[in-house]
């Protein structure tokens, strides 16, 4: 009795089988490449408005239907792609030069000559995308989107409301189906003039939550890693909740496309730790909304700093070397918000002189530090009138501890010394 009924079952497993031959076998040549390859150029030239042209396409079985088409190059703008969208964007241009372009479709919609894609392989040797205000190029890309669940246009949330110029908010175009894992790999990226080196990056996204679990990149000779995720449901137009940590990179690599007047001052290597939040929906949200706070430390360096202390240089007579500020540690604690960056804790110390500071400094500009400078031992600072007084202030290994107040502009602040609180003392 086994014996028959496992016979009975394998004239239709047999049959099976021998349909799934026939199906690999003759699948070629009922869909021919030009004619998936000019599908997915219809498909992408709807989607953004661009133009796209790729190379031939081929059809292959490699434990599943893969279709590879080699060469090609996308070129794009931000008026095209709002055009094709119908939201309005801060993109100028966008540039693709493709090598390699691999799709692996739903076999079923295949036959039926519909594109269903499952996943895609994109290799591009360059990568350009400028907008308003800045740009990223990028140079042996590698992109891998797989469990692709594109989801229906339909469950798109229509009852969004809208900007005043009328355009939808990202949120609100997504699917609330759409579903994918990625990763990312560049041999080089350049971002706001910025060059780095060696990006990896994986995630996905899913409940319109685009989600970066693990970056890494190199920048100099230091590394930097993060997690990212911008959530749509929380705020339509996107909201960003990100961790970011530098390990060892020089100050004026980590710095320069933030704080350049200090990047360029300061010689060291930094460790940061930041994180905070803030939403995308344009410039000035992002300022307003901005909440993040963070930690600055170094080991040895030097702080240059003649032409930020030469309204001091009076005060230090022979020791105008003090204006390079030599430190054996750095720590700064800080915060960002309500449009102002607040210098909780700032502490440099371990050389000829050690600086305790606290203020703010805000988004246009002004400055507003409090700053104290134990100076070397033995050491008096001439301060006129008041000399006498900062003698009779000298801790028990000799040194004056010097008040100092930075006002105005950060670019060129003012520094003198804070007479009233040296008065308290």
């Amino acid at each position: 009795m086994p014996q028959r009924f496992m016979g009975r079952l394998s004239i239709p497993a047999g049959i099976v089988l021998l349909v799934l031959v026939a199906i690999i076998l003759l699948t070629p040549r009922l869909l021919p490449g030009d004619l998936i390859r000019d599908q997915i150029i219809r498909e992408v030239e709807r989607a953004t408005g661009a133009e796209i042209t790729l190379g031939e396409a081929q059809l292959h079985w490699r434990r599943g239907w893969r279709v590879t088409l080699r060469g090609g190059s996308m070129r794009g703008t931000g008026a095209a792609l709002a055009a094709a969208t119908g939201s309005d964007n801060d993109l100028v241009s966008y540039a693709v030069d493709i090598e390699e372009f691999r799709v692996a479709p739903a076999l079923f919609p295949l036959l039926r000559k519909k594109l269903v894609v499952k996943s895609v392989q994109l290799t591009v040797p360059r990568f350009v995308v400028r907008w308003r205000k800045g740009e990223v190029e990028a140079a042996g890309l590698d992109v891998r989107i797989t469990d692709l669940n594109l989801g229906s246009t339909e469950s798109a949330d229509e009852g969004t409301v809208r900007s005043e110029a009328g355009e939808r908010p990202p949120g609100a175009q997504i699917p609330a189906d759409l579903s994918f894992a990625f990763t990312v790999a560049a041999d080089s990226l350049i971002l706001q003039e910025v060059p780095y080196i060696g990006l990896d990056m994986s995630g996905g996204f899913a409940d319109k939550m685009l989600e970066v679990a693990a970056l890494s990149v190199r920048r100099s000779s230091g590394i930097l890693k993060g997690t990212f995720v911008v959530d749509y449901v929380r705020d339509p137009w996107g909201r960003l909740e990100f961790q970011v940590e530098a390990v060892r990179v020089p100050a004026d690599a980590l710095l320069a496309p933030w704080a350049p007047e200090i990047g360029h001052r300061l010689e060291c290597e930094l460790n940061a730790t930041v994180g905070g939040s803030f939403d995308l929906r344009d410039n000035g949200t992002i300022l307003r909304t901005m909440d993040m706070s963070g930690l600055l430390t170094a080991g040895e360096g030097v702080l240059h700093a003649a032409d930020w202390l030469a309204d001091v240089s009076k005060y230090l007579g022979r020791r105008q070397d003090l204006k390079d500020v030599r430190f054996s540690a750095l720590r700064h604690e800080f915060r960002m918000a309500n449009n102002r960056y607040l210098v909780e804790k700032l502490v440099i110390g371990g050389g000829d002189t050690d600086w305790r500071g606290a203020g703010w400094l805000d988004l246009d500009g002004a400055i507003a530090l409090a700053v104290d400078v134990k100076l070397p031992p033995g050491f008096t600072p001439d301060l006129g009138n008041w000399s006498f007084l900062v003698r009779n202030l000298r801790d028990p290994e000799g040194r004056i501890m010097l008040p100092l107040k930075l006002t105005g502009r950060t670019g060129r602040p003012t520094i003198g010394v804070d007479l009233s609180r040296l008065q308290l003392r």
